[in-house]
């Protein structure tokens, strides 16, 4: 067991780089998962409303109250200086002015130059106000073209528009594997290819140099052996960091995993061995440390971003959807988006997903074992 002994003296200097990820990824994660809230109530947003009133009728009085009725209403000076400085101090959201002869607009259904107001140009309150007054106008001007005068019209507008509709927001995510610790997997992609390509990449890199090779193939030790022994101490550290990961993931959880949670774990699994293989074969290359470094983001970085792991695959373009399914991660994420419930679980789907997680580890393995047959051929002959 030499060489898997001579693999572990090299992880030990090379495991601080990995470990890194995984405590800010777990230090992240934790607090996120245990403060995560299953579902939210919906509720209305409320702005800080300022309001200058011109034309001081019924009809403007009965905006004021019904803005009054769903927002706060404070009182500043009219004076644009102050009223700049509010809003950049966000003391005041909006400020609206009922321009002088609102009322006669209102009736007449001239609906130009019936308001103005001081905002950030562009922000939420700005667009949420001028949505807000130009409902409550279109309100106004039906009842009035319905027969009601002005006074009848706003009353009639406010009691419409003050009603209420229950809406309940369908929840297809299991039980068993809650939307808040859905997330935890959902990341898991990038922390995997993170760890294993900064830490296995360089130990594999060490033991496979040349002069290395030369020397151990001069020995008592057979190619077959020392492979072996590499590909048993691969196992060893890609399954205690795997099992870490787990290990949290109970812990976030509550207790032992149920149900679909179990179908992530084991998705997790296979990609974690995706992870490795990804790994093995970018040691095949000469590339350096500070080679592996970059390597490793911009292999992490690009394939997370594109399959869905940062920004959900919803959001994504067809061209970027369809560039994915070159890259095992999307295989995850898909598998992942429907154990949580975002789209439809469809055993049969799966398992098609995840076995072409599989066939992405054969096809690296098989790619890798052909680059270190031609690299190694000269110093495998030496033992013949």
């Amino acid at each position: 067991m030499q060489i898997f002994k001579a693999f572990m003296k090299v992880l030990k200097k090379k495991l601080p780089s990995g470990l890194i990820y995984i405590v800010v990824f777990l230090c992240i994660a934790i607090p996120m998962s245990l403060n995560g809230k299953e579902s939210e109530k919906y509720e209305d947003s409320t702005l800080k409303i300022c309001i200058f009133d011109e034309d001081d009728t019924p009809e403007s009085k009965a905006l004021i109250e019904y803005i009054d009725n769903k927002h706060d209403i404070v009182s500043f000076e009219k004076d644009k200086d102050v009223l700049f400085e509010k809003l950049y101090w966000e003391e005041a959201d909006y400020a609206l002015t009922i321009n002088k002869g609102y009322s006669k607009a209102l009736a007449n259904g001239d609906t130009n130059d019936m308001f103005g107001c001081y905002s950030v140009h562009h922000s939420y309150a700005t667009v949420y106000m001028e949505t807000y007054l130009n409902e409550y106008v279109s309100s106004v001007r039906a009842f009035i073209l319905g027969g009601q005068d002005s006074k009848d019209a706003v009353l009639s507008a406010a009691d419409s528009l003050s009603e209420e509709t229950d809406v309940e927001i369908a929840d297809n995510s299991d039980p068993d594997y809650p939307e808040r610790f859905s997330s935890y997997f959902q990341y898991m992609p990038y922390i995997l290819i993170s760890v294993l390509m900064n830490t296995l990449c360089p130990v594999l890199m060490t033991l496979n140099r040349k002069d290395i090779r030369y020397r151990t193939n001069c020995s008592c030790v057979r190619p077959n052996r020392y492979t072996l022994q590499l590909f048993a101490g691969s196992t060893v550290f890609v399954t205690a960091v795997w099992l870490i990961l787990m290990i949290a993931g109970l812990f976030m959880y509550g207790g032992l995993f149920k149900g679909n949670a179990w179908l992530a774990v084991l998705n997790s699994f296979i990609f974690a061995l995706v992870s490795t293989s990804i790994a093995v074969l970018v040691s095949s290359f000469n590339i350096g440390s500070n080679g592996v470094s970059l390597l490793t983001q911009i292999i992490g970085l690009g394939m997370c971003f594109l399959c869905g792991v940062f920004v959900p695959m919803a959001f994504l373009g067809k061209e970027v959807r369809a560039a994915a399914n070159f890259l095992p991660a999307s295989w995850y994420i898909k598998a992942n988006d429907m154990l949580d419930g975002t789209n439809v679980f469809d055993s049969s789907k799966l398992a098609t997903y995840i076995m072409i997680e599989v066939a992405f580890i054969v096809t690296f393995f098989i790619v890798a074992l052909l680059i270190h047959r031609i690299k190694y051929n000269d110093s495998d002959s030496l033992d013949s």
